[in-house]
């Protein structure tokens, strides 16, 4: 029983165990399951994330490759726009990839040409750069950026070190570089722009529509002196690209450039500058400087001047087209402070730069230093042949102008400055009327050029007689108002005022004033302070003459004629200091013919040289008498030998032996000087009809005012002394009319008057010829007599003190003191 009891106990148990078992391996089988599903859902979960990470991976790929894509696209045009565009794409590309090299260098290649060409945001380029991989790409960009830097040499070993270049953008950027680098560095170097133009024409061969490539083979074709190609290429750029602005503002300055379509280079420049901010930074101060040249050759300098000093700010220093286009225009308009900021910041050789500095001595008036400038500088540059040949002509050096304007013309066909040039050298040594023609077509044809109406003034002026003295003021006028340095003009209107002083007496002013113009225009150069100085003797100031002359002697370019007159005044105010032999030794050198040198040498003797002087004074002077029987002045001076040794017999011969010698219209001198040694014979009663006709003779041949003064106070002296007041009166006030702004002229009308007991009239005269010269001595004392006859002692004492005290050191001031004596 009890085995039984435990078999059913083991039978029961192991029904339980069993039933256990088949449990838990339900269990189990299910848990089995539930992992199967769970790593099967794990294993799609994994294939889902596999297969969208590689699909993120695909789409970035994709959106990478089409944002480089587009971005090449639009970099491709070269246009400012698509530029900044394809900028802001691989931006864009790069927020979404941090990481993409191409991206980052691509990115700071466009950012460098964007700054580069169109002047745009340099801190953005040199960000892009930074940020870039040192990958070609990047190194290209570097070396964009150093040429903009002025770092030409740096650029260029960078474009060597890479040599051939794959990525296309790379290489199209490095192409254009290197355009920039042959014009900028080689200008000169034809086959370097040859071979550098292989390269862009290749270039453009896969970029057809690139307008960065086709500007820059226009400026290589501009460089190499083919301007109708390069302007036929920019068309062809603008057919591809209509809405690049700044193809158009390239042309407009390669028209200004050329001197082409002035009114249409003016009409698209307005445009452009009225488009505002779509017109790129550098568009915009090119087509400043494009205008600036319109308005200078319109003669509207002012406005010139104001866009060409808005136009430096954008104007990179390596662009050397532009900036020499700057440089010259400042120069061609007179204003050489505005060609100065542009030249000190010029990248320029230095050769090119001396050629410029010469130029500005030029125009500030310094031509003599301008021509030894230029004799140091390489005598092949076309420039050196161009700015030599307007300073010779300017120096009135035309035989040795001559050739070098045959050169410019060669180097520098077309310059319209040079045309003119050749027809005032024309004038001089050719045929006038054929001269005055070229400058008639040329002032109609281009009114404003420099020297143009100059010339045709000048060239009025040198037809033959009779001159239309009204036509070439007029001309010489309209120089003035149009010509930006119009001191030539100046003194050729002061020519005219000295032509028509027997018409026009007052005009004599005019004409100082005018030379007085053309000193302040041109202050260095001294052929206007010597034609001034040459008025004032002629007009009778000997004294201002004389101290004008002495400040010019040690100036480089004095003439042998101011030399010469010097000489001659100086010795005449009895100055003893001044070296006349060696002046006169200069005068020689400088081309004064022999016989003007003896006279000169003669009259120093004759005024200081005492006895020995004379004798050695009359020995040349009978020689050179000899030779030039006809030489008025020489035989007036021998007179004046004879007289001084009292032999006035043979002073009366020397004189009478040169009539034949000498044309009627002639004679007033020698007349002059026979009534003088009449008069000094005391013979009143024949000198004075002889003075007389030696005054009428002077007035005829519209003689200077010492020699009207000497004849007219001699005639009326000795008509005084024959008690003809009538005559005496008549001769006066002729004098006074001829030359009614000289104080000694009146000085002499006064003492006339005075001595023909007019003493009112006289004491208005002397009035008038102090109000003139207040530091004339002879007024004052003439004044003084004029009040003594009135009763007016201490004013007439006054007069006469004053008299005294301006003629201290001088011969006058012992017999200006004796009036105050007998006072």
């Amino acid at each position: 029983m009890d085995r039984g009891r435990a078999d059913r106990s083991f039978s029961s148990g192991l029904r339980v165990a069993s039933r256990g078992d088949l449990i838990a391996e339900i269990h189990a089988k299910q848990r089995r399951r539930v992992i199967k599903r769970a790593a099967q859902f794990v294993a799609l979960g994994a294939a889902l994330l596999t297969a969208g990470v590689s699909f993120k991976l695909f789409a970035d790929r994709r959106a990478r490759a089409a944002a480089l894509q587009n971005a090449r696209t639009h970099a491709r045009s070269g246009d400012a726009a698509d530029l900044r565009l394809a900028g802001d794409l691989l931006d864009a590309a790069l927020v979404r990839d941090a990481e993409n090299p191409t991206a980052a260098a691509e990115r700071a290649l466009l950012r460098a040409h964007l700054w580069l060409e169109f002047g745009e945001r340099r801190d953005l380029a040199d960000a892009a750069v930074a940020a870039a991989p040192d990958v070609v790409a990047t190194q290209v960009a570097q070396a964009l950026l150093a040429f903009g830097d002025g770092e030409r040499d740096a650029a260029a070993a960078t474009l060597e070190a890479l040599g051939t270049i794959d990525d296309p953008l790379a290489r199209v950027e490095a192409t254009w570089l290197a355009a920039q680098l042959a014009i900028a560095a080689r200008p000169d170097d034809e086959d370097a722009l040859r071979a550098v133009l292989a390269q862009v024409d290749a270039a453009l061969d896969d970029n057809a529509g690139n307008a960065a490539l086709r500007r820059v083979r226009a400026r290589l074709l501009l460089q190499l002196g083919e301007p109708n190609e390069a302007l036929g290429e920019l068309e062809r750029a603008r057919e591809l690209a209509r809405g690049h602005l700044g193809l158009a503002a390239d042309e407009a300055l390669f028209n200004a450039m050329l001197g082409r379509e002035t009114a249409g280079v003016a009409s698209v420049a307005d445009q452009l500058l009225e488009v505002g901010e779509a017109l790129p930074h550098r568009d915009r101060h090119n087509t400043l400087l494009a205008r600036a040249v319109v308005h200078v050759r319109a003669g509207e300098i002012t406005e010139g001047m104001a866009r060409l000093s808005e136009a430096r700010e954008g104007i990179p220093r390596w662009d050397r087209l532009a900036v020499r286009l700057a440089i010259e225009t400042a120069l061609e308009a007179g204003d050489a402070a505005a060609a100065r900021p542009w030249l000190d910041d010029a990248d320029l050789p230095d050769d090119e730069l001396a050629i410029d500095h010469a130029w500005i001595r030029f125009v500030e008036g310094d031509v003599m230093a301008a021509l030894t400038d230029l004799a140091a500088l390489p005598q092949e540059r076309p420039r050196v042949a161009y700015v030599q040949a307007l300073a010779l002509v300017e120096q009135r050096r035309f035989e040795e102008a001559e050739p070098w304007i045959r050169r410019a013309e060669e180097l520098l066909p077309g310059r319209v400055e040079i045309e003119v040039a050749r027809a005032r050298v024309e004038l001089r040594r050719g045929d006038p009327t054929v001269a005055l023609r070229k400058l008639q077509a040329l002032a109609e044809e281009e009114p404003f050029a420099p020297r143009a109406w100059t010339g045709l003034g000048e060239a009025l002026l040198l037809q033959p007689e009779p001159v239309d003295l009204r036509k070439a003021k007029l001309t010489l006028e309209r120089a003035v108002e149009r010509e930006p340095l119009a001191a030539e003009a100046m003194l050729l209107l002061a020519d005219i005022a000295v032509r028509r002083r027997a018409r026009e007496p007052e005009g004599i002013r005019d004409a100082e004033t005018w030379l007085t113009r053309a000193v302040q225009t041109q202050p260095s150069l001294p052929r206007y302070r010597e034609r001034r100085a040459a008025l004032l003797a002629d007009a009778g100031h000997e004294d201002r003459a004389r101290a004008e002359l002495a400040e010019l002697v040690d100036v480089p370019g004095v003439t042998g004629e101011s030399l010469l007159r010097y000489v001659e005044l100086s010795a005449a105010a009895g100055d003893r200091d001044v070296d006349s032999e060696a002046l006169l030794e200069r005068a020689e050198t400088l081309g004064i013919e022999a016989d003007a040198i003896a006279r000169a040498r003669a009259r120093v003797k004759l005024a200081l040289g005492g006895k020995d002087g004379v004798t050695t004074a009359q020995r040349a002077l009978i020689e050179l008498v000899g030779r030039s029987p006809g030489d008025v002045e020489a035989r007036v001076l021998l007179a004046e030998t004879f007289a001084r040794q009292f032999d006035r017999k043979a002073a009366e011969l020397a004189i009478r032996r040169g009539f034949p010698h000498t044309p009627d219209a002639q004679q007033g001198r020698l007349y002059l000087a026979w009534a003088d040694i009449e008069a000094r014979m005391g013979k009143p009663r024949i000198a004075a009809p002889r003075a007389r006709s030696a005054w009428l003779r002077l007035l005829d041949e519209d003689r200077p005012a010492p020699e009207l003064l000497a004849a007219a106070e001699l005639a009326a002296r000795m008509w005084v002394r024959q008690d003809n007041e009538r005559i005496a009166l008549t001769v006066t006030e002729q004098l006074t009319t001829r030359l009614p702004l000289s104080a000694e002229a009146w000085t002499i009308r006064a003492k006339t008057e005075l001595a023909v007991n007019e003493a009112a009239s006289a004491r208005s005269s002397a009035d008038r010829a102090i109000a003139l010269d207040p530091d004339s001595a002879r007024a004052h004392e003439i004044r003084g007599h004029c009040l003594l006859r009135f009763g007016q002692k201490d004013r007439a004492r006054a007069a006469y003190e004053r008299a005294v005290e301006l003629a201290k050191g001088t011969r006058a001031e012992k017999d200006y003191r004796e009036n105050l004596r007998r006072l």
